[in-house]
């Protein structure tokens, strides 16, 4: 079966369990798959020097904000200063304008004057919810968006139209919970803020929500297992290999005690390897930018 077929294949699958069993599949994605493929990335990114002409100052900058994120004080007159400072050290650092820098420096202080204000649930809805969606569904998007439009065959964009088919069943289609509610039951305990906020349990929008961000997070992971023979991710030593597997199994042990001690270990991960990619995902975007996907090619003499 061709990687193009394998692709779609998966994609019907994903969505088709994040139907049936939203909660599940996006508990499941994230804990099982999510912490193998951080890991896996972040072993690959290392290796290309995280696509950055200095990645020791990367490194640093990242473990920086990753600290400043995990042991911000608790003090909501402090949010804005933080929120700042996050976002002005990565823009920094990726090299970008002056201009672009002070704005995404502005932008995230709003963010976090909003947040102190609004309540953090507002937080954890705007900071974590969408970047989450923009990095699982449309970074996702953008890097298959840019294979196609290397290739500019007809078949590259049959993924394209099966993920936006499959986004859209969770607008037009209804989903449902056939699991057990065992997870319902668990979040309630863990989480009650988070399921107030999202009104779980029920049904209609919240549950549509947690479909696709099911299916978003699964379709994510599988699909960066699908390109582990493109990308050659899966061509380490013994040695690394052996370490990323063991890192694999401690996340693992932690879910097996408790979803929130599973968070907590995971979470550092999870946040590490998005700022590692920001780089590639910026380079993915200046590409798609100056290619024009629509443009025919134009015949050789």
């Amino acid at each position: 079966m061709s990687q193009t077929h394998l692709n779609v294949l998966a994609i019907f699958l994903c969505a088709v369990l994040a139907h049936v069993l939203p909660a599940t599949t996006w508990l499941g994605a994230y804990a099982v798959l999510g912490p193998a493929h951080y890991l896996t990335e972040i072993s690959w990114l290392h290796d290309r020097k995280y696509f950055v002409s200095r990645p020791r100052l990367w490194i640093i900058t990242a473990l920086a904000v990753l600290m400043i994120m995990l042991v911000r004080p608790n003090q909501p007159e402090a949010d804005g200063v933080f929120c700042a400072l996050l976002g002005g050290l990565v823009a920094a650092d990726l090299g970008m304008s002056m201009v672009v820098t002070v704005l995404v420096t502005a932008f995230s202080a709003g963010i976090g004057m909003a947040g102190a204000k609004l309540g953090w649930g507002f937080v954890l809805a705007v900071v974590v919810l969408v970047p989450t969606l923009i990095h699982v569904f449309a970074f996702t998007t953008m890097f298959m968006l840019a294979g196609a439009s290397r290739t500019r065959q007809t078949k590259d964009c049959l993924p394209l139209a099966a993920l936006g088919l499959a986004a859209a069943s969770f607008l037009l289609l209804p989903t449902v919970d056939l699991g057990d509610g065992s997870f319902l039951k668990t979040a309630e305990k863990s989480f009650p803020r988070l399921l107030e906020l999202l009104s779980v349990p029920g049904h209609g929008v919240a549950l549509r929500l947690v479909g696709f961000l099911g299916f978003a997070y699964a379709y994510h992971y599988v699909n960066w297992f699908l390109k582990t023979g493109l990308l050659g991710s899966h061509r380490v030593s013994s040695t690394r290999l052996v370490l990323l597997a063991s890192a694999w199994a401690v996340v693992m042990f932690a879910y097996a005690q408790s979803i929130v001690v599973g968070l907590l270990v995971s979470l550092p991960l999870s946040l590490g390897h998005v700022l590692l990619e920001l780089p590639l995902n910026m380079r993915t975007v200046r590409g798609l930018c100056s290619t024009s996907f629509l443009r025919p090619r134009l015949p050789t003499a």
